[in-house]
């Protein structure tokens, strides 16, 4: 019996000798009076030099951490992996997890403390690194200014979202936690969708994704998503970034439109000039004819029917019961209206500056709605004055060098297209919004003109400005109103010139000035 405890407290000792892990005693006033050799790779200190030190004093790096620890101690009888910071010999630092407790002699009378120290400095490092990847992590995931979402990879439910998804997309954090896309009707498309998660499912992420989607206040803006595929306690979810490139696909569509306007409109002027002659042949000679059939009084017809043996009254009842002289009109008329047509296709070549001077844009304005009121096409359609008009004309903006004729047409094709949609509509309580404002950063004044009628579809935002396209009936409407405008703003005056609309709430026309000429040359 006796040379088993021997043999137990040989392989004991062993343990304790050989163990990385630190084991000690101390006595009642702390002084050590054991520690293991694997105090000098963990502290620096010898068993001999640690022996008889103060464990509290001179061993914890914070004092306050050595009282939790005693003030533990002393109320339980034991401390069981109180991590705590402590020195080494040469001053440096490291973390230690401590398990102790009271020890007593036969008689049960306490001699002190007893306990084993590990080295966790390295799980603590590596603990603090998670710790500030995490916080990276999350500091780069709210103040992102894209739309970020982490979402359930097998429906789609939100999980968390920042502040940059809540200025994308108007959705607040509790709007979606717990939802679906499809609870919230944020995809425009659902092809876009699943793009995104046959791209997921299959490569595990999906890389630069243009994407339609639906703002809370029904908004329609395009977004250009990465996504990446994660596993997250034991669930497979998403990460999605988005970056509303709205502005971006606008000024795109711009830079498209204008080089086709560019290339339409030298095509046009060719033809226009091509058509312009042989069409004032015809015009002349129905004007001459319609003349020569119903002047009674004049000589060389009076000379011409005696000689053919009629009487010029004769040729008027003939000519008035078969409605040749409606048609001799008819064809005049129709000439006149192709001359029209001409005109506003030449004029996508004109860049000369005719009356370039300075102009009140707000003053332009009211001319010209003054002038829509007085128009007698419209009229016969529609009484403008009938529309309710509200004005928001910011007070101080600078005047604009442009042609003031020029720029009024452009204000009342706007005006005419905004009444006779209206019109066409029914629209209850017809109202139009006229704006006018300086924008300082950019050196332009900006006129917007809205209504609240119909409003357009995404499909003929993208063609208003296109030559002869027209959402009117055939014989009502040429096409040519808005391209030639985007003309004299763009093209003619350097500006800018474009359409919002949402469909069932009106459309509204901003146009840019800018307040010295920049034209460019062809």
């Amino acid at each position: 019996m006796v040379e088993r405890s021997a043999r137990d407290l040989e392989i004991f000792s062993s343990l304790v000798e050989n163990s990385p892990d630190l084991f000690y005693r101390t006595d009642l006033e702390g002084k050590i009076i054991y520690i293991s050799p694997s105090v000098a790779r963990l502290s620096g200190y010898t068993a001999q030099e640690a022996h008889g030190m103060d464990m509290a004093q001179e061993v914890y790096l914070y004092p306050e951490e050595r009282q939790s620890f005693l003030e533990k101690l002393k109320k339980d009888g034991f401390v069981k992996d109180f991590e705590a910071r402590l020195k080494r010999r040469d001053g440096s630092v490291w973390w230690a997890s401590t398990t102790a407790r009271f020890f007593t002699d036969k008689d049960g009378n306490i001699q002190g403390v007893e306990g084993m120290t590990r080295d966790i400095t390295e799980l603590k490092e590596t603990y603090q690194a998670l710790l500030d990847s995490e916080e990276r992590f999350r500091q780069a995931f709210q103040t992102s200014p894209d739309g970020i979402s982490l979402n359930r990879l097998s429906d789609g439910m939100f999980i968390d979202i920042n502040e940059g998804f809540t200025v994308l997309s108007g959705y607040t954090r509790d709007d979606v936690i717990g939802k679906t896309p499809f609870d919230i009707r944020i995809w425009k498309d659902l092809t876009d969708r699943g793009r995104l998660i046959e791209g997921l499912k299959t490569q595990g992420s999906v890389k630069n994704l243009e994407a339609l989607f639906m703002t809370k206040a029904g908004e329609i803006r395009s977004g250009l998503m990465s996504a990446r595929v994660l596993t997250i306690q034991g669930e497979e979810v998403f990460l999605s970034v988005t970056r509303d490139i709205t502005e971006l696909k606008r000024s795109q569509e711009m830079v498209v439109q204008s080089e086709k306007m560019v290339s339409i409109g030298g095509l046009a002027a060719g033809m226009a000039h091509e058509i312009n002659n042989p069409l004032a042949g015809m015009i002349q000679s129905a004007e001459v004819m319609i003349k020569r059939l119903t002047d009674i009084h004049m000589p060389a017809n009076q000379e011409a029917a005696l000689t053919s043996g009629f009487a010029m009254e004769d040729l008027q009842q003939f000519l008035e019961r078969r409605d040749i002289l409606k048609m001799a009109t008819a064809i005049r008329e129709s000439g006149r209206r192709m001359a029209d047509i001409v005109d506003n296709m030449l004029s996508f070549a004109r860049k000369k500056d005719n009356g370039v001077s300075t102009y009140d844009l707000a003053d332009l304005l009211d001319k010209t709605l003054e002038l829509a009121g007085t128009d007698f096409d419209l009229k016969k359609h529609y009484d403008f004055r009938n529309i309710a008009v509200e004005k928001h004309y910011e007070p101080g903006v600078p005047p604009v060098a442009c042609e003031g004729a020029k720029i009024q047409q452009v204000f009342l094709n706007i005006l005419k297209n905004a009444a006779e949609a209206m019109q066409e509509s029914s629209t209850d309580q017809p109202l139009l919004t006229l704006a006018v404002n300086y924008q300082p950063e950019s050196r332009m004044v900006r006129v917007k003109v809205g209504d609240n009628g119909p409003g357009m579809d995404p499909s003929i935002q993208k063609r208003v400005f296109e030559p002869f396209f027209t959402t009117k009936p055939v014989g009502v409407g040429t096409g040519l109103g808005m391209s030639i405008s985007y003309f004299i703003i763009a093209e003619n005056h350097g500006g800018i010139i474009d359409v919002e609309s949402v469909p069932g709430k009106g459309a509204t026309f901003s146009i840019c000035l800018p307040l010295g000429r920049k034209r460019s040359s062809i």
